[in-house]
């Protein structure tokens, strides 16, 4: 896009936080000038449409008409997690969208609320432009909670990150046996109570902020891990890497426990359906009779 640049802000059904994000942006320091970039008070004035927060059903016709006066080649952006996915005001009655679902959307910004210079940068990204980022303040933060990193080799797939994820942006999925757990930053505050619950430490925030994407289903992070076969039936059941850090748990905690090594194994090598198998009923009480008098004893 060539010659002056002009942005429209729509908000609708939000915290004002992404807006707040965007007045930001017109500090001078992050040289949004500099690409002739102006935020205006009409759709007419705008090329490029900005949506802050989910739509309810007062604000769809209103996005639809400022999307029809919006001048030629009409930009939309959508910035924040509300305006991707409608995120906490998701479930309410008046909600409808999500944006992309009423008016195309070109480009989306992750976040609650994204950085300024997440915006900013994304807005010269959009424009085919290039920032630079030399000053200090586009670097993070100390104790800045950005994008998520997986170490592969230290993931078991238990699923602790989704179940303690307050925002239920974690998903755990599974197909043809892998589990895939998956961060959605339409959904994602960056609490970082995922990273804190990780039994193995496998999970941290990074300080990467940029987050812009032209597709909103690719706006997440995601790690996979084999699944271990019922040593039964043969079903799928739990990720292999769970089953050595479980043993190697146990054993760990009550050393006595690894002359049972083997029995252990057997033991949760089986899925929850044959588990409740009678054969095999006797045989785990066979083995916790084993097993007491060595707790006893410790």
């Amino acid at each position: 896009m060539s010659g002056k640049t002009s942005i429209y802000r729509f908000m609708s059904a939000g915290c004002n936080g992404c807006d707040v994000q965007i007045l930001e942006c017109l500090v001078p320091r992050y040289k949004l000038a500099d690409l002739g970039v102006e935020v205006v008070f009409t759709p007419e004035e705008a090329n490029v449409l900005a949506i802050t927060g989910g739509i309810n059903v007062k604000g769809r016709e209103e996005l639809k008409k400022a999307y029809e006066k919006l001048k030629p080649p009409k930009l939309v952006v959508a910035v924040g997690n509300c305006a991707i996915t409608k995120e906490i005001f998701d479930k309410g009655y008046p909600m409808v969208g999500p944006p992309d679902q009423i008016i195309p959307v070109n480009f989306y910004i992750s976040g609650c609320p994204p950085r300024p210079q997440a915006i900013v940068t994304a807005v010269a990204k959009a424009l085919g432009a290039t920032l630079e980022e030399k000053e200090e303040y586009w670097a993070t933060p100390e104790g800045f909670r950005g994008k998520h990193e997986f170490d592969s080799e230290k993931c078991m797939g238990c699923g602790a990150c989704a179940q303690v994820c307050s925002s239920d942006a974690i998903d755990v999925l599974e197909d043809n046996g892998k589990r895939f757990i998956k961060v959605d930053y339409g959904h994602c505050s960056f609490c970082a109570f995922c990273q804190d619950e990780c039994p193995t430490e496998a999970i941290k925030l990074t300080k990467e902020y940029h987050m812009l994407t032209d597709n909103r289903n690719t706006a997440n992070v995601t790690n996979e891990v084999d699944l271990f076969k019922c040593a039964s039936c043969g079903t799928y059941f739990i990720p292999a890497r769970q089953v050595e850090w479980a043993l190697q748990r146990i054993e760990n905690e009550v050393s006595e426990y690894k002359d049972f090594h083997r029995n252990l194994r057997t033991a949760m090598e089986l899925c929850h359906t044959c588990r409740r198998k009678i054969s095999n009923i006797r045989n785990a009480k066979k083995l916790l009779s084993q097993l007491s008098p060595k707790v006893r004893a410790v």
